[in-house]
């Protein structure tokens, strides 16, 4: 397989998985503050200014929800909105075009046309969440047509791992962006006893409350939520689920590298590793720490992967 092809579909893989975290983020914490019940989460500046912390929009000097709503969504212009993700998932897909199933290529490029032909206004004032949800839903097709129309090959596995490599990444964003704002409601002086909420917001905003309920079974607070999202091996959502998809996935394309600690496969395993026997309590009081050390590694193993697998 040629290193472009390879290239373009661990990036369609990217792009698909960007796209869907951001929605299903922006989704579950807007319309979860309607209901809020404490005043902080209530106001509306405060949960656009979580959803542009967690998208990475760090240049808006006013926070206007409009302004805001296009920005993620359909604002062509900004390379992290929704609507550009799925362009360059597109155009990936594009490029491999020869490879990838006739199935899923009419996925992704359906996919591509309803964001694109959405209509904006409609968007921007009563159609939020139907949009949102569209998007989730198409990802998920999108995600179907991966597993049951390509064989179970290098090529599927690339693209396995760059929705695995993305998927860790964006849950990473997901729990900072969710600490960052249990952080200032905390400053504002608000008891812990309302802190519940935004766990259960958080495990929303990562789909996993339904999964983490079944679990534990009982109110979420601080320790099992991060357990959950972090370490919980079969939970699909979580960093260590990601890390052992990448590492499985690898394993599937590359030769056997032995023992060498400075190979991509090497530093995979052990991370991946680290994350199947990490204890909380080892970290709980370092979860930032913890959180950006593992973000930074998997950025590091995603450029070895691109320069030994897709350089071309």
């Amino acid at each position: 397989m040629l290193s472009r092809v390879a290239n373009n579909l661990y990036w369609m893989g990217r792009y698909i998985e960007r796209a869907d975290h951001l929605a299903r983020y922006s989704k579950a914490n807007y319309f979860s503050s309607l209901d809020a019940p404490i005043l902080k989460t209530h106001d509306r500046t405060f949960v656009l200014e979580s959803i542009l912390y967690m998208a990475g929009i760090f240049d808006m000097e006013e926070i206007n929800e409009r302004d805001v709503l296009f920005k993620i969504g359909l604002d062509i212009e900004n390379p992290n909105s929704i609507i550009s993700n799925i362009t360059f998932a597109r155009e990936n897909a594009r490029g491999a075009r020869n490879v990838i199933s006739t199935d899923l290529w009419e996925a992704i490029n359906k996919y591509y046309h309803l964001v694109t032909n959405y209509p904006q206004e409609v968007y921007l004032t009563s159609g939020l969440y139907d949009f949102m949800q569209m998007v989730a839903d198409q990802t998920s097709i999108v995600g179907s047509k991966i597993y049951s129309t390509l064989l179970h090959d290098g090529e599927w596995a690339i693209i396995l791992i760059g929705m695995h490599i993305e998927r860790a990444i964006q849950i990473i964003r997901i729990i900072n962006s969710k600490l960052n704002d249990i952080y200032k409601i905390e400053q504002a002086g608000h008891p812990n006893t309302e802190m519940s909420f935004e766990w259960t917001n958080l495990l929303r905003c990562a789909e996993s409350f339904d999964m983490n309920r079944k679990f534990y079974r009982t109110i979420p607070n601080r320790e099992q939520v991060l357990e959950f999202l972090m370490l919980n091996q079969n939970c699909p959502r979580s960093i260590s689920y990601s890390l052992k998809g990448i590492r499985r996935y690898e394993e599937k394309i590359s030769r056997n590298e032995g023992q060498d600690a400075n190979t991509t496969s090497y530093k995979i395993r052990k991370l991946s590793e680290q994350y199947r026997y990490l204890s909380f309590d080892e970290y709980k009081d370092d979860i930032y720490g913890l959180l950006n050390r593992t973000q930074s590694k998997i950025l590091e193993i995603g450029a070895e992967f691109e320069k030994k697998y897709l350089s071309f």
